[in-house]
């Protein structure tokens, strides 16, 4: 018989607290005939004897292993049958038989092994000639309403997996996301800034070469200024937040420009956006500026930022020749982040290098 997965059920499919003691209660049936029959010491010794052997059936049956199960269901149903024998309240046995089932098998299955224990119900009625109602209905009754108990806890332990495992999936992919968020994070803010590094380390070391000491001083002392703003902004990426807003980080890039002998004309209309928005911006003109210092044969460089009711246009372009141009990492980490916030993004390379981004205006957070 097919038996519900037990890597489905961390591992182990298993009857949990409260369930395991709540249905044993219902063991106490068991000792029904201790009021209905003469207690003898045989009696007394042999239903206990068995009882014991039940317990230890049901309490492997609760975390049984899956190539076990149907071996262990078999056995409680022949001790159901030999202990009617000997106690007529041994019935119960059948009931906790197909209860089992119920948890364990697919319901197709746990149908059929409750029309098993029916059938091995009557014929230990037929061997011990307990053709009785006190036999009868008592241990038949309990093992159809059982049967259906398990397959009920079966079908809420395996909902409450399913959910479990749904969350963790969601709490794994948030986890990636984040991580991705953070690696285009740290890729956009340093990468211009050690873009920057690299080149005035190399003019220093060429001003140097050429006597020109007093400038190389010069350059060097701008290096470290880069090298400790670019510890700044890290710091602000890791937390989640940008300690400037919009308007100062287009000065800042402006100037950044204009140092790197470009002609630079910005126009920004854009305020009052939400956090999330702001920090998408500085972040898509990092990455565009540092392309531009690193690729740009030309020498004029044109942003431009205005909103509207619904969207925010943003247009980046310089006057250099662009041949051919390859998504890289940083033009990834741009696209994927308009995407994410369900923007677009357009690269023209006809008349130098042009992006243009539409985003959706988004209210304060």
């Amino acid at each position: 018989m097919d038996i519900v997965s037990v890597d489905e059920l961390n591992n182990q499919h298993r009857i949990t607290s409260p369930w395991s003691w709540i249905s044993f209660m219902f063991s106490a049936f068991y000792f029904f005939s201790f009021f209905a029959l003469p207690l003898t010491f045989h009696f007394v010794v042999v239903a206990l004897f068995y009882y014991a052997l039940f317990a230890a059936f049901y309490i492997r049956l609760t975390r049984c292993p899956q190539n076990q199960v149907v071996l262990t269901l078999t056995g409680m149903l022949i001790l159901g049958i030999i202990a009617s024998g000997h106690n007529p309240s041994s019935g119960v046995i059948f009931g906790y038989t197909t209860f089992f089932a119920g948890f364990y098998l697919k319901r197709a299955h746990a149908l059929i092994a409750l029309a098993i224990v029916c059938v091995c119900l009557f014929i230990s009625a037929h061997i011990h000639d307990l053709w009785v109602t006190y036999y009868i209905f008592p241990s038949l009754i309990p093992a159809i309403s059982m049967s259906f108990l398990g397959l009920y806890i079966q079908s809420t332990t395996r909902h409450a997996y399913q959910e479990q495992r749904n969350s963790e999936e969601k709490r794994q992919l948030i986890k990636v996301a984040e991580r991705e968020r953070i690696a285009r994070d740290l890729h956009d803010t340093l990468g211009h800034t050690l873009s920057s590094i690299t080149l005035k380390a190399q003019l220093a070391k060429k001003l140097g070469d050429n006597g020109q000491v007093e400038d190389a001083l010069k350059e060097i002392h701008q290096v470290a200024q880069l090298a400790r703003d670019s510890l700044s902004e890290v710091r602000s990426a890791i937390s989640g937040y940008r300690k400037k807003g919009l308007t100062e980080e287009l000065e800042n890039l402006e100037q950044k420009l204009t140092a790197a002998d470009f002609a630079v004309k910005i126009e920004n209309s854009v305020t009052n956006v939400s956090a999330k928005i702001e920090t998408a911006l500085i972040l898509i003109l990092i990455e565009s500026v540092t392309n531009i210092v690193r690729h740009s044969s030309g020498n004029t460089v044109e942003i431009s930022l205005s909103s509207g009711d619904s969207e925010i246009d943003v247009s980046i372009k310089d006057n250099g020749h662009a041949n051919n141009i390859t998504l890289g990492n940083g033009l990834k980490g741009m696209q994927e982040r308009v995407e994410d916030l369900a923007g677009s993004m357009d690269i023209d390379n006809n008349q130098g290098f042009s992006l243009h981004i539409m985003l959706p205006v988004i209210t304060n957070d």
